[in-house]
């Protein structure tokens, strides 16, 4: 399988209220520029059996290159594994929380849920504000 499946997909938007999990944009028909994120990278993952997985997903804006989903990726090795939105290889991203700016830290699964959880030793529980470098309009 090259990706998610279409009900998994519809998993991870629903969990997420068909909203970018950083910045809070509408990602439905109104607004198509949205894709769906594997936290632990797909050219990591491999032998992984939850890379597909609704716990390793977050719904994004943008492309890799641009919106949410660019200001990840030009974050990898600094805030954005700090943040739950990327995993390291050796993580498993069920066990790993992610943090949603509208929501707080969060634990997702494999099932399309998410749970209030305590944020990782050393990180605060609120951050009034995560800067896009090349991020939405905000």
């Amino acid at each position: 399988m090259s990706g998610p499946t279409p009900e998994t997909r519809r998993q991870v938007l629903g969990r997420d209220g068909w909203k970018c999990a950083i910045c809070g944009r509408n990602i439905d028909s109104y607004w198509s520029g949205y894709s769906i994120h594997h936290r632990l990278k797909r050219s990591q993952g491999h032998g992984y059996k939850g890379l597909h997985q609704a716990g390793n997903l977050l719904p994004l804006c943008g492309s890799g290159s641009d919106g949410c989903h660019g200001w990840v990726h030009d974050q990898a090795g600094t805030i954005a594994y700090q943040l739950g939105y990327l995993v390291h290889p050796w993580q498993t991203p069920t066990g790993v929380p992610v943090y949603y700016p509208r929501h707080g830290w969060q634990q997702l699964d494999d099932d399309g849920q998410r749970q209030p959880v305590q944020p990782p030793e050393g990180m605060p529980s609120y951050i009034p504000d995560i800067h896009h470098p090349k991020g939405t309009n905000q």
